[in-house]
């Protein structure tokens, strides 16, 4: 895949136009389960972590019928953090906190979509014997867009109720800048999407643009986070109170608590007119897809061996000199009498490490 070029861009012309929504929608939603889990659970759970801590690697486990891991260390508060492709699942038998904390991943929300998404926690902890009323403690906005790129020396432009924020730059270039407290009832960011993807290796998300996505250029990705005491000023509390309030919550985030604005002769910069550009971010859609979760895990794969590669063909060259080979299929064959003597060495067969990495991730 040709990386994108992160090359300064020139700013639009200030009229919005070319701005080009790639998609929008929730892209976090952290949920705690209030009711109580069965003691039986937590005492399996105990055992499985002990157990985990010990071997040094997750235990394989099962969670209202379904394959999970349970991992040697806790999940923030939570004692008992239990994985899953779709979820993280943390349990605790303190009665201070709620009993249930889960936190979908994005392979889950993308691909189910955050209704299913919500359908299937349910289905997992009624499964499972847990009777817990579902409220949402943490839920993020999202909005990707192309031909909308926001310099540094524009920071100054925006108005916001927050006054803290945060520049971060690779090179001179801006990829990210932050308003607000981690933690606090609302908080934004604005940065260099391409950029995480490339890093994290995320190629999946060219699926979830689609056809809109033009290689070469930057994707800026527009998000706000609302926590449990954000969410609570507009009546938040379920799930399904979130998806009612979706577009409330995108129109207050980027029409008073943020927003940027076109500089002119007044002292007050929130009379400033408002930039066309965030124009057409107010106006996202907010109308999030899900992608099959084959095609998830494709761009997941590619994105993996991209950054492989270059190490891979790396220790497979250097390799070649000293083996005396010349092409790929010589080099590889060669190499095998080496593995099978390590392994005959060390005792741990290449299947073995390959079981263990999969257990590890």
């Amino acid at each position: 895949m040709p990386a994108p070029s992160h090359a300064s861009q020139p700013i639009l012309a200030k009229t919005g136009v070319g701005c080009r929504e790639l998609c929008s929608g929730i892209d976090a939603l952290y949920l705690s389960g209030i009711g109580a889990a069965p003691v039986g659970l937590l005492d399996e759970l105990d055992v499985l972590k002990a157990e985990a801590v010990e071997s040094g690697a997750p235990v394989d486990s099962v969670l209202g019928g379904y394959p999970v891991r349970v991992i040697g260390t806790a999940m923030g508060k939570y004692r008992y953090c239990v994985a899953h492709e779709l979820a993280r699942f943390g349990f605790t038998p303190l009665e201070s906190l709620p009993a249930v904390r889960v936190q979908p991943t994005s392979h889950a929300l993308h691909g189910l979509g955050p209704e299913g998404t919500i359908a299937w926690v349910r289905g997992v902890l009624a499964n499972a014997g847990i009777d817990v009323r579902l409220q949402v403690a943490r839920l993020d906005l999202h909005s990707d867009w192309q031909g909308l790129w926001i310099e540094a020396e524009e920071r100054s432009n925006f108005v916001t109720y927050s006054d803290r924020r945060s520049l971060y730059e690779v090179a001179e270039d801006l990829s990210g800048l932050n308003f607000g407290k981690r933690g606090a009832p609302l908080y934004a960011r604005l940065y260099d999407k391409t950029r995480e993807m490339e890093a994290k290796g995320d190629d999946w998300w060219l699926d979830v643009w689609g056809s809109a996505y033009r290689r070469g250029d930057r994707v800026l990705r527009v998000e706000f986070e609302f926590t449990r005491q954000g969410l609570k000023e507009f009546g938040v509390t379920t799930p399904e109170d979130a998806f009612d309030q979706v577009g409330p919550l995108w129109a207050y985030a980027t029409g008073r608590w943020l927003s940027l604005r076109v500089p002119a002769d007044d002292a007050t910069r929130a009379r400033w007119p408002v930039d066309p550009r965030w124009t057409a971010v107010q106006q996202a859609t907010l109308a999030g897809a899900a992608l099959p979760a084959e095609r998830i895990r494709a761009g997941e794969n590619a994105g993996t061996m991209r950054r492989l590669l270059p190490g891979l063909v790396g220790y497979l060259t250097g390799a070649a000199v000293p083996l005396g080979t010349n092409d790929v299929d010589d080099t590889l064959e060669a190499i095998r009498p080496y593995l099978d003597a390590y392994a005959e060495q060390t005792g741990v067969w290449f299947d073995q490490r390959v079981a263990d990495k999969r257990r590890q991730l």
